[in-house]
């Protein structure tokens, strides 16, 4: 009989991706979803399910942040308790790198300070924390934070960006890169499932229990060589090397930090998605991501985002995918086959 391991949280690509893994490692995997506030329901029986993996909950924008954090929280919550009560021996929470803010100390290591610098990285931490209390308790609690995701079938992420690439370039195929600027690395879809499994799995529950892990590749990048690698997937050619200017983005940071979203940030993105519509009808890209600027993505191209993570690696995990830029390639070209981003086959509209 197939060992049981449950699934909380919202789903989609990253849960379909861990409910693979773990149906390779013999688990029957029945999903939880969560309800209205936050709430799950375990409906059918859960007494002897092994593992509770918590995925977190995508709760809209535009939702006050305080309500955000009791959804978010709540879900994290009602997860420790299911695992509580089913017995299970492993509840796996995860969560993201974003619970640091900006790394103080480089390479991050899992012990660094805390200091969420938005709404989404708060509302992560919150709901980190929430776990923590029940660990506290005695739920028999592990986290993974991976860095920032991409994969085939992720519709979200750091390719969002290659949908600006898309508005703005209006025919060309040289597309102009920045000079080197920050360093981060990403993980990929599949390795952080396989984390999952990797963590649920361990024999030794003084190594994994009560503690959490960093995930991701092996190979902290430049962003110019993250976005090298994803315009010439596209059907792009790199062009002119633009020096990167950290003053100015510093001011730009100032200005974003300072002017709340619905007079900036949320004024651009309607911009950008109206425009994008038009696009993507006469593209024929129905279900086409939809190009967006936020917070999040502008602090991390601002400084050099990479983490320690020697700690996982230590109980025998290693990235099938260590370095980005030889994966990123089948993801874009997934992405463009399932026409979710454009190749450069398509004409594209001025941006405004």
């Amino acid at each position: 009989m197939p060992r049981l391991a449950l699934l909380t949280g919202s789903t989609g690509a990253l849960a379909d991706a861990i409910a693979a893994q773990l149906d390779a490692a013999g688990y029957a995997v029945r999903h939880l979803p969560v309800g209205p506030g936050g709430a799950i329901s375990p409906g059918r029986e859960i007494r002897g399910a092994e593992v509770v993996v918590h995925l977190g909950v995508r709760t809209p924008r535009e939702l006050d942040e305080e309500r955000r954090v009791e959804v978010e929280a709540g879900a994290a919550i009602t997860a420790a308790s299911i695992a509580r009560q089913s017995g299970a021996r492993r509840l796996v929470h995860v969560s993201t790198t974003s619970v640091y803010g900006q790394p103080r100390n480089l390479p991050c290591r899992e012990g660094e300070l805390k200091a969420p610098r938005t709404a989404y990285e708060r509302i992560r931490w919150a709901a980190e924390q929430a776990s923590w209390a029940a660990f506290r308790k005695g739920v028999p609690l592990t986290v993974l934070r991976p860095t920032l995701l991409y994969g085939p079938t992720l519709r979200g992420g750091p390719v969002r960006a290659l949908a600006l690439v898309a508005l703005f370039n209006q025919g060309r195929r040289r597309i102009p890169i920045i000079r080197r600027g920050p360093v981060a690395h990403l993980c990929h879809l599949s390795d952080l499932a396989r984390a999952v499994v990797h963590v649920a799995d361990h024999p030794d529950d003084r190594a994994v229990v009560g503690r959490a892990f960093n995930v991701g590749d092996d190979a902290p990048l430049p962003l110019a060589e993250h976005l090298a690698a994803a315009l010439s997937a596209l059907g792009y050619e790199p062009g002119r090397v633009l020096p990167t200017l950290p003053r100015l983005t510093g001011a730009l940071l100032w200005l974003v930090r300072h002017v709340p979203d619905r007079t900036l940030l949320t004024t651009v993105n309607r911009r950008l998605a109206r425009r994008w519509r038009r696009f993507s009808g006469r593209a024929a890209m129905g279900g086409a991501l939809v190009p967006r600027i936020d917070r999040e993505a502008l602090h991390w191209m601002s400084a050099d985002h990479y983490y320690d993570t020697s700690r996982l690696a230590a109980l025998g995990w290693r990235p099938q995918h260590p370095v980005s830029t030889a994966s990123v390639p089948e993801t874009i070209r997934a992405l463009v086959a399932n026409q979710l981003l454009p190749g450069t086959g398509g004409r594209v509209l001025p941006a405004w």
